[in-house]
């Protein structure tokens, strides 16, 4: 293999490259010079409990308040930094994103004299250096990537599909387009084209985003372009989406979940399937039914729909059929499994079952937010939902 050599840092992450039976003892030379500049390095605590067969390639290790994590891999090394004072994952600092700018002033202080140590000793050690350039403002973010080698399609001559805005209008590299943010205020910034029907949009120096060209508008297209802030339907929006049911409320739907027996559950559980259905959520319709032996079982009652040698505008569908519910694979979509084996298990047991991302307050966002609110409320009224 070859002897190429080198390394780069990212935020606060710095990685060697090279063959193993290169980058490694340099890997582990510079930890020694860390050390005698005042760090401590020893193996990582959780790699140590959790997988032990691991430690000899693992390291951890602090110099004050500014701490590291190292590992060795075959075909280069890396460590990154990072601290456990500001700190928005409740798993710590070290699976935080941003991790310089979440760092106290002088813990960002320390990161960089011992950065500069670090790369002048790779540098020293006849690693050549493979970062990509410090950018301070976004114009220069932007067309850092707009003139990166890697960028081999042209800007100009878009098809339609991917240059005009919400409103048809054709969008060009340099315009001043304008947007709503999540909450629906307006925004605006200069734009210039990324890839397919995306585009950067440079909101003032400090800051800038990516849209897609439907996001983006002229103000005067139409008369509520213009509106400073436009209401959007959300979970966020939706008061629904902030109620908290009583204790007393939560006991008495799961004691009449409890009454209802199991095919008085299948049937509410059948009514959450066809509201899913309706909304678009399950691509396919799905009913629990009782089998000749007792048993609970699952149909397709609208199975893929045909068009062939239909009249415009009619749809028929295969006929309904049976569909094993006790699969370890279900024939269906990971997400319609996971409302099939949540409904089923409350089916069967009586308890609330149904705990997914989508029934929380916290993610009402995207373009059926509005919806999640409805789907919780109902989820809770059958005593389903967790």
């Amino acid at each position: 293999m070859k002897e190429n050599k080198n390394f780069a840092v990212r935020e606060t992450n710095i990685t060697v490259r090279g063959d193993k039976e290169i980058s490694h003892p340099i890997f582990l030379r510079m930890l020694e010079m860390m050390r005698g500049r005042g760090f401590t390095v020893g193996s990582d605590p959780r790699i140590d409990r959790d997988y032990a067969i691991l430690s000899k390639d693992h390291f951890a290790g602090s110099k004050g308040d500014l701490l590291f994590i190292a590992d060795k891999y075959n075909t280069g090394a890396r460590i990154e930094f990072y601290q456990e004072i500001n700190v928005e994952n409740r798993n710590g600092g070290r699976y935080d994103f941003n991790k310089f700018k979440k760092m106290p002033y002088l813990i960002q202080k320390r990161f960089l004299v011992e950065r500069k140590h670090i790369e002048d000793f790779l540098l020293h050690e006849g690693l050549s250096c493979d970062s990509d350039p410090e950018l301070k403002t976004s114009y220069d973010k932007v067309f850092h990537k707009l003139n990166e080698p890697s960028r081999h399609w042209r800007s100009d001559n878009l098809p339609d599909y991917n240059a005009l805005d919400k409103d048809g209008v054709r969008i060009s590299n340099g315009e001043v387009k304008y947007f709503r943010d999540r909450k629906g205020v307006l925004m605006r910034g200069t734009v210039y084209h990324n890839i397919n029907n995306m585009w950067w949009v440079i909101i003032n120096k400090d800051h800038y985003t990516n849209m897609a060209a439907f996001e983006l508008f002229d103000l005067l297209t139409k008369p509520e372009n213009c509106m400073r802030k436009l209401s959007k339907r959300s979970g966020h929006h939706n008061p629904e989406s902030r109620f908290v049911p009583s204790e007393e409320n939560l006991k008495n739907w799961k004691s009449s979940a409890k009454q209802a027996g199991r095919f008085g559950r299948a049937d509410l559980a059948n009514r959450v399937l066809a509201y899913l259905y309706e909304i678009n959520w399950m691509s396919r319709k799905f009913e629990f039914i009782k089998k000749e032996n007792g048993r609970l079982g699952l149909v397709e009652t609208e199975g893929n729909p045909y068009f062939m040698g239909q009249r415009i505008g009619e749809r028929k569908y295969d006929p309904p059929q049976a569909v094993k519910l006790y699969s370890r694979n279900l024939p269906m979509s990971s997400t319609e499994a996971s409302w099939i084996n949540g409904l089923r298990d409350y089916v069967t047991g009586g308890k609330p079952t149904i705990s997914r991302w989508f029934c929380e307050d916290r993610n009402g966002e995207g373009g059926q937010a509005y919806l999640w609110p409805e789907v919780r409320e109902r989820l809770l009224h059958i005593g389903a939902h967790v």
